[in-house]
Order: C-alpha cells, then structure tokens, then sequence
C-alpha cells in the first residue's frame, strides 16, 4: 500500500476551516480530501493529525470534521452520505458518524467538500457555507430552540428554502453526552456525544445552500456506471423490503424472516411478545402515514412521515427507524403506539442519540425494579418497563440535564460507574458507549462486531447482514469462503468476516453511499468494482478496487491508532457486556442462546491475526502496520502524536 497522502490525484477537495475563537476562516484546496477517499476518511485524517493526546473532547481542542463523501451529490444511487469525525465524548476515542438526508449534497452545491471547526465561540453562533463563501453568523436567537425551530429559522435566514442543516437541540447545548447533531429535522448523526462537542463550542448550527453541482471528468462514463448499479440495486430483494416497509417494517418480532430478533428490557432476551410487537410494528402505523421521504438520489424512500395529533395540535414525525422501535420500544418493554412517536419526536427535537437514551434508560428501568435504585434518586418517578409516563418523563429530564436526568445524560457507563451498587453488571455498553441492539448472543458475527467497534456500541462499523439475512452455504463460501456466513449460531470464520465488513463499510461511508444501497444490507452489492469506475469516471484517478481497498484499511487502522493512543484501548477492551456472555436466551427461536466467552476468544484471535494485531494485547504491531503500507500510523503510535513527513 502506498501512503495515502503521497498519492497524486486528478482532483482536490475544497475545504473549509473554522476557527471559532479566533473567527477566522480559511479556505482551500487540498489532495487530502479525495487522497482518503473523502468522508470518513478524511475526517480521522483529519483527527489524527490535528487532535493531540490528552485533548479533553469538550474543549477548544477538539476537532469537529463534517465531511461530504467523495461522490455525495452526485447521480450515482444512494450518494447523500456527509460523515463527522471527532473525539468520543464517551469513550475518548473516535467518534465517526454517517448521516443521510440533503446535507452532504448541499455541502457539495455550496461549493465545499468538507468543513472543519476548532476552537470554541465567545458566544452562540452558527456558520452558513454559501455560493463558496464561509460566515460565522450569530446564533444568539437560536439558542434554546428544538431542532426543527432552528432549522426552519436558518432556512429563513439564508433565503433558500432548499438549503440544509445541521443542529443542536437543547441536549447538545446543555452538553448531555448522549446527545448528537441532527441534519434537518430526522436524520442523526449519532454516537460519541456529538451535540455536546458542538454544543461546547457555541455552535448551534451549520448551514448549506448552492447551486453548484459536482461533475464528472467523464460524465457520459459515469452516468453509465450509475445507470448499470441502479439496476443492480432495483434487482435486489432486500432493497424491494426496504422500500416496502423501511426499516420499520424489519423491526417487529421475527422481523422479515420469523427469526430476526430485538432487544427486550435492556437486552434481557432476544424476542418479544408478538402481541405487544403488533401494536407498534409498521402495519399498526401505516393508518398515520402521509408519506414516504428519500435522501437525495435514493429510490427506496425508506423513511416514513407520520401526522397524529396531541393535545389537540397537529404533529409530524420523520423517521422512525428500527432503531426506535427497537430502542425505544422492545428494549423498554413499551407497547403504546402513542408514547412510542411521542419518544422519537422528543429524541428529535432534542437532538439526543436513540441508542444512548435506550441503553441508559433501561438500565434504569431495570435497576429499580431490582431495588438497586428507587424513587429518591429518580426524583419520585416511579420506574416500570412499559411505562410510556416514566420514559417520556425520563426522556424530558436527559434533554434538559434536569435531576435524575443529568446522570443519565451522562451515558449509561458513568451513570453506573457513579450508582455503584452492582449496577454495573445491567449497563449494556461497549467502550463506554451505550449498546442498544437485536441479535448480540444469537446472532455470532452481529454481536462480535459490536464488541470489536473501534466507536464503542453499535453494529454500524463490521457487523455483517450475512446471519440476518441467512445467506446460504453456497453463496457465503463463494463471496467469503465461508460456508457458515449466514448460519447465525456458528462462529467459523466469523472473525474475518467481520474484519472484511469493517473494511468495506470504512470505503461505504468515505464515498458517500448509504448502507442500505450497498452491500452491507445485500451482500449482492458488495462488489466496490462499481464504486472503483465510478470514482474513476469522477476523475479520481489510481483508484483501482486493490487501491480502495487499502484505503479503507488504512483508514480502519487509523481508528485503531487514535484508539490506543487517546483511550488506551486493547484487547480488554474488545467486549460485550457480562450479561451477554453469562445469560442464555430463554425465550424464542433462540431460547439458550449465549455468546460464550471460549467461542468469542476464538473470534477476537482470528480477528487480529486477519488485521495483523498482537493477539495478546490486540494492539498494532510495526510489522503489521508495515507490510500494508501503513508506516505513517507505526510512526504515530511509536511517537504518540502525528509527524507530518516522515
């Protein structure tokens, strides 16, 4: 593998950087930009070079990197993805996060491929990336607005109702560490106490409005090649179920299949009651929906905008994906169709991460039902699973930071660290990071991903579809030389399997594609061939599938790197919770179900002889990082900080 940044590119990425102390503003071009693929990429890029060890991640320090991916906004399906890169408020290691909506396109229009923020405002304010001109506006009157209120008075503001955002609610403002940045008023971009970082930093809003379109060096070569991958896309059997019911329609019991399963009460077990799954699965909602919305460029519009009314007012709520359903619904035990929309919208508006609020609040559930807490340290609440007073309630606290809800907001790992009382053991988190999930013991190589994820709780980085969506022995041998691929109760390979998905969705969400249009949720689309022409046709020149791939290594690594030398992180570190690893399911299709701890040691070994890692310590090794190019990532872990020439 050549070094990233020695690689000559036919293009350069615009770049703007945002000094908020000193409001200063630069612009320029840089090779950085699509030398790491663009997005994600360059975003730990980016956080690599530029955040020192010891950085607090709520400090002037800290870096917030909004970076469109290499071919968002453009014609090819699915490309609507804008990453942000910045040091974990919960872990202290990385936070990446991908976001869907109209931002990144709107990033690309308005002349710029990404942006990024230091230093922290004397006051709040907002920054507006306009026609290729950058401001720091002042944000005095937005402060204390929900998410939608801001967006919609930006957008005033700018003059173009076209124009996108992203914003803080009064979670981010108030620095709760489960809070996250919303793009306009439903798509997060989670993990890592992403409001909080920009809530820090007096930021309440970026802004995004243009007219500029990115072109191809070669625009008839890659409208063929976006033409020829809708086809594929349009062929796929998984993407026809997203259009049909959007992830909501995945998430009741059994999901698509009869055997996918969800988190009940705080990850207790794996399949709920298919009464209660009835009274809040699509179906149950479909009479409230108006319609259906899309990302840019995307066909299967798997986002649903529900209208209800309360209180006699009208109220629409966008998404819903699985996520809160799974969330905030089966993981609560909360049944009530009502209580369960009304949760998502205050997540929302608030700006606050599903998967932090789910996990913090069922273990507080959980924890009082046992006696370990009651009701003087929940302010009186009295809490019950399946009690839509109580979590609204709770939820409503978190947002402000108000009583019981100032330590929740803390993320479930300090709020139990801070109880004490053998409340650690019903804390559900990896790295800190609250872990709300379906499938962690039945499921092998979903739930090891999530112990390996160098973000901390979550599926998103190389949990694989393959179990979920039961890829036969055939297929699984052929794409992975694994015959067990789709079986979810084997552990044969399935640590390399995941190392293979934590590379491929590392390339996923540096180009900017969605995962549900590529080839995580359908391993049919998992060929980066098109991805390699189109980037070729793009005018990104040298990126052959060989070169993308050492890319999306590199960058894996580089998430490592950051890891150990800001959090310490190893191979104690790369697990799931007790519970997990010690209660076998009771219930359902896969009733003893345990992620046990010989089988899962197997995995991890497999995962760091695949990636070239001690095994011991499961750290990087200068041999490893060498024979893939990597030299750059061995001299920043032997020096604990980046070194620009080697």
């Amino acid at each position: 593998m050549k070094d990233v940044t020695d690689v000559p590119e036919a293009k350069t990425g615009r770049v703007a950087r945002v000094d908020l102390t000193e409001r200063r503003v630069e612009i320029r071009d840089t090779p950085d930009f699509y030398g790491n693929i663009g997005g994600r990429g360059f975003g730990v890029f980016e956080l690599l070079r530029g955040v020192t060890p010891g950085t607090d991640p709520l400090s002037a320090e800290n870096l917030l990197v909004f970076a469109a991916g290499s071919l968002t906004g453009t014609s090819f399906p699915g490309s609507s993805r804008i990453a942000l890169v910045t040091k974990n408020v919960l872990s202290g290691g990385i936070s990446t996060s991908s976001g869907g909506g109209n931002l990144g396109p709107k990033f690309r229009q308005a002349g710029f491929d990404a942006l990024v923020v230091s230093g922290r405002s004397s006051s709040p304010c907002w920054i507006l990336l306009k026609d290729g001109q950058v401001e720091i506006r002042d944000g005095s009157d937005l402060w204390g607005l929900s998410v939608s209120a801001a967006a919609d008075a930006v957008r005033r503001v700018t003059g173009d109702p076209g124009a996108e955002t992203a914003s803080i609610g009064i979670a981010g403002e108030r620095l709760a560490g489960v809070s996250c940045v919303m793009i306009g008023k439903a798509h997060a971009l989670a993990w890592g106490g992403s409001g909080a970082v920009m809530g820090f930093k007096n930021l309440k809003a970026v802004a995004a409005s243009g007219r500029v379109y990115p072109a191809a060096a070669d625009g008839d070569a890659f409208l063929e090649e976006s033409r020829r991958y809708s086809w594929v896309l349009r062929a796929s059997s998984a993407s026809a179920a997203l259009r049909t019911g959007g992830t909501h329609g995945m998430a009741g019991v059994g999901g698509w299949s009869g055997k996918v399963p969800t988190s009940v009460r705080n990850l207790q077990e794996e399949f709920w009651d298919g009464e209660k799954s009835a009274r809040i699965n699509e179906a149950a909602f479909r009479p409230l929906e108006k319609k259906r919305t899309a990302c840019w460029n995307c066909p299967l519009s798997c986002l649903h905008l529900y209208e209800t009314e309360r209180d006699g007012e009208r109220i629409e709520v966008e998404g819903m994906h699985a996520n809160s359903v799974r969330g905030l619904g089966s993981n609560l035990d909360l049944d009530d169709p009502a209580a369960l929309l009304e949760a998502h919208r205050l997540c929302n508006e608030s700006g606050l991460d599903v998967d932090g609020v789910a996990a913090a609040v069922g273990w507080a559930i959980e924890c009082f039902e046992r006696g370990i807490l009651g009701p003087g340290d929940t302010d009186g609440l009295e809490l019950r699973w399946g009690s839509g007073e109580a979590i609204l309630a709770l939820i409503g606290m978190i947002a402000e930071r108000k009583g019981f809800g100032r330590l929740l907001g803390e993320g479930v790992f300090e709020a139990a660290k801070t109880v004490g009382r053998g409340s650690e053991r019903f804390a559900m988190h990896v790295k800190g990071v609250g872990l709300n999930e379906q499938g962690v013991r039945s499921h092998k190589a979903w739930g090891f991903g999530m112990a390996v994820s160098a973000r901390g709780g979550g599926h998103l980085n190389g949990s694989p579809q393959t179990e979920n969506r039961q890829i036969p022995p055939w297929t699984g041998k052929w794409l992975f030389d694994n015959e067990d691929a789709g079986v979810p109760g084997s552990c044969k390979g399935k640590g390399k399997l995941v190392a293979w998905y934590e590379v491929y969705k590392a390339i996923v969400d540096s180009v900017g594609m969605c995962y549900f249009t590529s080839g995580w949720y359908d391993p049919a689309l998992a060929d980066i061939g098109p991805l390699s022409r189109a980037l070729g046709a793009f005018g990104c020149e040298g990126l052959t599938p060989e070169e993308l791939w050492k890319r999306g290594r590199w960058i894996v690594e580089a998430e490592k790197a950051f890891n150990t030398v800001h959090a310490g992180f190893g191979r104690k570190d790369d697990i799931l919770p007790q519970r997990v690893m010690e209660e076998p399911l009771t219930f359902g299709p896969y009733a003893g179900a345990v992620m046990d701890r010989l089988s899962f040691d197997g995995m991890l070994d497999e995962f760091y002889r695949e990636r070239g890692w001690d095994p011991e310590t499961g750290l990087q090794t200068p041999e490893g990082l060498m024979e893939i190019g990597a030299q750059d990532i061995a001299e920043y872990l032997r020096k604990g900080r980046w070194q620009e020439t080697l």
